[in-house]
C-alpha cells in the first residue's frame, strides 16, 4: 500500500506532496494568485473557476488513497477547515471530521486534468482563465489535481469504472457545481454520483504557465508548481 500522510498544510501520497491550505475554496480548475509565505503554508487565493461545462471529457479519476487516520492528530487532519465528504447513501455529503474519518474508514480519491487537456482548455475554450494568468504573471496558478474524501463504496465504483476521461459522465448543476457519475461497482444499472462543489476538496495541486507565445495569447508550456510544499 502506498504511503499516505496527512499534515495541517500538506497531504503526501506515494512521496508526492499536495497543498491543503484554503482547500475549502478550491475546485478543479480554480484559478487565482498563489500566496507563498515562508514554510509550508502556500495556497491559492481563488479568483474564479473555469466554467464547469468545459471540464466534460477532460477530467478523470486516478487512484484512491487509504489513510490510517488514527495515526494522525485531530488538529492535523481537520486543519481548521470546514469540509464535507461524499456518502454513498443518497449520493450526498456529510460534515467531515477526524472522528468520522476514523469510524467510517474514509478514503481519498484523486482526480486530475492532464497537462495536454489543460493546455488545450486554456488555449481553445477558457479564455477568461488564460487572460487572467497572462495578466497575473509569475503568481498566476490553475488547479489541476484535487483529492476528495469519500466512503469506500464510492471509491470502489470510481476505481472499477476506470481511469479514462470517458468513464465519467459529467453534468453541470450550477456555476460552481459539477456532478460526476459512474456505473456502480457490481451493478447492472445502478450508478454512483458525487458533486464537486466548494468545501469538498481535501488537497490539491496547481500548474503555472512555463512559457507563453510572444503576445501571451497562447500557452506553450505548463509546469507543475510544488514550491512551498517542502
Amino acid at each position: 500500500m502506498a504511503d499516505s500522510r496527512v499534515a495541517k498544510h500538506t497531504f503526501v501520497y506515494n512521496g508526492e506532496r499536495y497543498f491543503r491550505d484554503k482547500s475549502e475554496d478550491i475546485l478543479m480548475c480554480s484559478y487565482g494568485e498563489k500566496e507563498d509565505p515562508l514554510g509550508t503554508k502556500a495556497s491559492l487565493n481563488v479568483t474564479d473557476h473555469v466554467e464547469r461545462g468545459l471540464l466534460k471529457g477532460r477530467v478523470h479519476y486516478v487512484t484512491t488513497a487509504d489513510v490510517e487516520w488514527e495515526r494522525h492528530a485531530k488538529v492535523e487532519v481537520e486543519a481548521d477547515a470546514s469540509l464535507k465528504y461524499f456518502t454513498a447513501q443518497a449520493s450526498g455529503t456529510a460534515a467531515f471530521s477526524y472522528e468520522r474519518a476514523k469510524a467510517g474508514k474514509l478514503k481519498l480519491a484523486k482526480f486530475v486534468i492532464d497537462e495536454g487537456p489543460l493546455q488545450e482548455l486554456l488555449n481553445r475554450d477558457a479564455g477568461k482563465a488564460r487572460n487572467f494568468l497572462a495578466r497575473e504573471g509569475g503568481d498566476g496558478r490553475i488547479v489541476s489535481t484535487i483529492w476528495v474524501v469519500v466512503e469506500g463504496e464510492i471509491a470502489e465504483s470510481f476505481a472499477a469504472a476506470g481511469k479514462s476521461t470517458g468513464a465519467i459522465e459529467a453534468e453541470v448543476l450550477s456555476a460552481a457545481k459539477l456532478r460526476l457519475t459512474v456505473k456502480k461497482k457490481g451493478s447492472a444499472g445502478g450508478t454512483t454520483t458525487i458533486v464537486w462543489e466548494p468545501g469538498t476538496t481535501f488537497a490539491y495541486l496547481m500548474h503555472k504557465v512555463g512559457k507563453w507565445n510572444k503576445d501571451k495569447s497562447r500557452v506553450e508550456e505548463l509546469v507543475i508548481d510544488a514550491k512551498g510544499l517542502n
